[in-house]
């Protein structure tokens, strides 16, 4: 196992931790993800991981637990990269596959095997018992956080576990007994738990499940979301199911999470999509995975707090979205990558069938060496190319005959297998269900036409114009394997860039004529006839068709969230007790009052990786108002800091805390009208940033926050506005990345609310844009923010186009455009087609 160097990595922590400090920090975007540590233990495929931390370990210690195919648990510690190959000793071996892994917050974890056994391990690696119930393989663990002030459990979280045989179950571990079946599900089960409902019948817990579907012919369908309701019941827990959502995948769902930051849930399935839902199951969002000629299996997904989702491949590759920058990356492995994990510091983890765990980072300080990298992206690249080479006839000889199938037993649901049919190599994946082989297609190898589209490899890669509205051109290219349906392919390219449906025959011919002769769809070996420089594909857009947009509009919330890591918290703690002993107004809080619940706070918050099963009680969240309404406006910064963060948590902004964030937001409000009426208040003073900087970055927070904390900001927007106006052309440069934030999140708001909003709203933004751009000061990073948040703005009624055209804003955009780079530049061109 090997890493950076050490004294650079810690010359860049210190570095790092001292930027950390300063609570003005603007957040670092431009970062992508590269390997920081490889290793490999047992060798055999590694099938499941769990994070287990202990309570007096830092951000920085962590332990990672694997499990085997071949049934073997090993543990990596980080940062010392030691690791150790069963750590409980011989007794911990499973007799099958580790299927699934959870960690247990008072240390130890839990395993899943395919034996249909859930073994449970101490914070010694030690096995301390098993829960027995399921009739085949157990694939899916997680806990169901239940209410903090339902004393009516031993159990402040139960146990969820889904299976192969069809089943959901809940159990408790301080009674070692199953406490509810959930079933009738089709095949296999994944389960998450949502954060409780408090209902005036008590705590009720939330599951949601996600099934395999079932087999019909060759298709599989019947794949469905379901929402359960688990409440207390005669010393039990009794199971409601409340809601279902069936069939929105066109595949087999494979994994399902729950992303605590944006109070979301999220699936993904063999049709390789990704699909963001809200708590009922609806579908949102959905995020295609990036190639225009590949779909393969998603088999598992996690939620980064960093606004990112990664999920696993069964083509070898970790697939990360961006979702405030609306962008993806693929990184390729060397195999099947089986699942990912979410690491401290929006790092992640991924489980691969080369037998290797592998963790990937931001922080260029904790990158593995240049050498290790590069041997890395040439496993994954000569394995990629072994594969696209396509299997030669000597080889497809030795492979068994199709006509054989029904002889050859599959070991597992969604196994490959490779088979000679007709003297071509065709694969064929196993369904557990109908126990029998359905094909997927030809395994094929490149030809001439060879290309790659955002680094994903086609057999064809071929070019198409569309003109746009204006006159101009944009340029696209589709991607295509021998063997794919033409019309399948060309239909998929109309989704991804939202064409008129109208195209699809004019693109799946064009498809036929460029990659086989006569119009028959290609196979392997087939040469290509064409002109080596082919005519580009010309689409003309109707002038019905609504005009589509790479960078707009911008459809979920940005914030900041730093300051989470204890050390700068306490830093924040120790600022509000110093101030404390300056104020006069807050005789009626001891400061040992102050002290505790500002821990205990720090304690919730700093735990990110909790946050699904924590709660800020609402006396914690009264107490915040209250500082912020009492203190005086050169010491209150501190706590605008500390409720910037509580915004956050999902339990704290939910929809039931409304009145208690419409105190906070009125009353952080209120200092900054104070400012405005006595700007001598904070004259020389670090209040004179701070209370800019912090109250617009709560105010955006709140947006991204829960019902509680949006509904609070929302119906005070006018107002927050007139702060931001205020604020719009600070001298300082945090405060103004932190006003073009909240102003991209309103817009944002504005666009997806349906209840819509005032013509006078909208009129403030367009105001406050035209002061920013035209004010030159703003950096790049601030610009494109701000351009981003006008076209959002734009698209949300056409009204506000008239409005925008009369400010004469298009010369405006252009300049901005034309001076921060290719992104400003490229927003602003959509801007004009906008306003055209």
């Amino acid at each position: 196992v090997t890493r950076g160097s050490t004294s650079q990595r810690q010359s860049k922590k210190k570095q790092r931790r001292a930027e950390r400090e300063s609570i003005y920090n603007s957040m670092d975007e431009s970062k992508e993800y590269n390997l920081s540590l490889e290793v490999v233990t047992d060798g055999e495929p590694v099938r499941s991981l769990c994070l287990i931390k202990e309570e007096s370990s830092t951000e920085d210690e962590y332990s990672i637990v694997t499990g085997s195919q071949g049934g073997l648990l090993s543990c990596l510690s980080i940062p010392s990269c030691t690791t150790s190959i069963q750590p409980g000793g011989d007794g911990t071996r499973h007799p099958h596959n580790i299927t699934s892994l959870l960690s247990v917050e008072s240390g130890g974890y839990v395993s899943g095997c395919k034996d249909g056994v859930i073994r449970i391990f101490d914070g010694a690696h030690s096995f301390s018992g098993e829960l027995k119930g399921h009739e085949n393989a157990v694939t899916s663990l997680a806990w169901l956080p239940l209410s903090c002030s339902d004393d009516s459990s031993p159990d402040k979280e139960l146990l969820l576990s889904g299976s192969w045989d069809g089943t959901a179950r809940v159990w408790s571990l301080s009674q070692m007994e199953c406490m509810a079946v959930l079933g009738g599900h089709e095949n296999t089960v994944s389960v998450v738990g949502l954060p409780p409902l408090d209902g005036s019948h008590g705590s009720i817990g939330r599951v949601a499940t996600a099934s395999a579907g079932i087999a019909q012919g060759n298709s599989i369908v019947d794949h469905k979301v379901r929402i359960w309701h688990i409440s207390p019941s005669a010393g039990s827990y009794q199971a409601k199911l409340v809601h279902t959502v069936a069939n929105d995948h066109s595949g087999p769902i494979r994994g399902i999470a729950f992303d605590p930051h944006t109070n979301h849930l999220l699936t993904c399935s063999n049709d390789a999509t990704v699909k963001i839902r809200d708590l009922q199951g609806n579908c949102l969002t959905t995020l295609n995975y990036p190639s225009d000629g590949s779909e393969p299996m998603l088999l598992s997904l996690t939620a980064l707090h960093n606004a990112k989702v990664v999920a696993a491949a069964e083509d070898g590759h970790a697939v990360v979205w961006d979702l405030v920058h609306h962008t993806h990356r693929l990184i390729p492995h060397p195999s099947t990558v089986w699942t990912v994990l979410a690491l401290p510091k929006g790092d992640f983890a991924t489980a691969c069938h080369d037998g290797y765990t592998r963790i990937f980072t931001l922080d260029a300080t904790r990158t593995a060496p240049t050498q290790q990298i590069q041997q890395f992206q040439k496993a994954s690249a000569d394995s990629k190319a072994k594969s696209n080479s396509g299997p030669t006839p000597e080889e497809i000889a030795k492979l068994p005959k199709w006509e054989m199938n029904a002889l050859t037993q599959g070991r597992s649901e969604g196994q490959v297998q490779i088979f000679n049919k007709n003297n071509k190599a065709i694969a064929a994946q196993w369904s557990d269900v109908s126990k029998t082989w359905i094909e997927v297609g030809e395994v094929m190898g490149t030809n001439q036409n060879a290309g790659q589209i955002d680094g994903v490899s086609y057999d064809h890669v071929f070019p198409i114009e569309i003109d746009v509205p204006g006159g101009g051109v944009t340029s696209l290219q589709i991607g295509y394997n021998n063997g794919e349906n033409p019309f399948v392919v060309a239909q998929k390219f109309i989704d991804d860039h939202m064409l008129d449906q109208n195209y699809l025959s004019e693109i799946a011919d064009y498809i036929q004529k460029r990659a086989g002769a006569d119009g028959n769809t290609p196979t392997l070996g087939m040469t290509d006839a064409a002109d080596a420089a082919p005519t580009p594909m010309d689409i003309s857009t109707n002038t019905s068709t609504t005009p589509t947009y790479q960078h707009l509009p911008f459809t979920t919330y940005r914030s900041f969230e730093n300051g989470t890591e204890p050390k700068v918290f306490n830093k924040i703690i120790n600022k509000c007790c110093e101030f404390y002993d300056q104020e006069t107004a807050s005789t009626t809080i001891t400061k040992d009052h102050l002290t505790t619940t500002l821990q205990t706070l720090s304690d919730t918050l700093c735990a990110t990786n909790r946050y699904h099963a924590t709660s800020i009680p609402n006396s914690q969240l009264t107490f915040i108002s209250k500082l912020i309404s009492q203190w005086n406006i050169q010491h209150v910064f501190p706590i605008l800091d500390i409720s910037r963060l509580i915004a956050l948590h999902p339990d704290a902004s939910k929809m039931e805390n409304q009145y208690i964030w419409e105190s906070i937001v009125s009353s952080t409000i209120e200092k900054c009208q104070q400012m405005k009426l006595d700007p001598t208040s904070v004259q020389g003073t670090t209040a004179a940033v701070a209370i800019p900087m912090m109250s617009m970055r709560l105010f955006t927070n709140c947006f991204r926050g829960g019902g509680g904390s949006l509904k609070a900001v929302s119906s005070h927007l006018d107002k927050i506005l007139d702060c931001a106006e205020l604020f719009a052309i600070s001298e300082n440069k945090n405060v103004r990345l932190s006003v073009a934030t909240l102003i991209l999140n309103a817009s944002s708001y504005i666009k997806s609310s349906s209840a819509g909003t005032t013509s006078s709203t909208a009129d403030h933004i367009l105001s406050i844009v035209g002061t920013i751009i035209g004010s030159g000061l703003y950096e790049s990073e601030a610009t494109v923010r701000v351009l981003v948040a006008l076209g959002t703005l734009l698209l949300a009624d056409d009204s506000i186009k008239v409005k925008a055209k009369s400010l004469h804003m298009s010369s405006m955009v252009d300049h901005a455009g034309s001076q921060h780079g290719e992104k400003a530049k490229a927003l602003a061109g959509e801007i004009q087609l906008i306003l055209a």
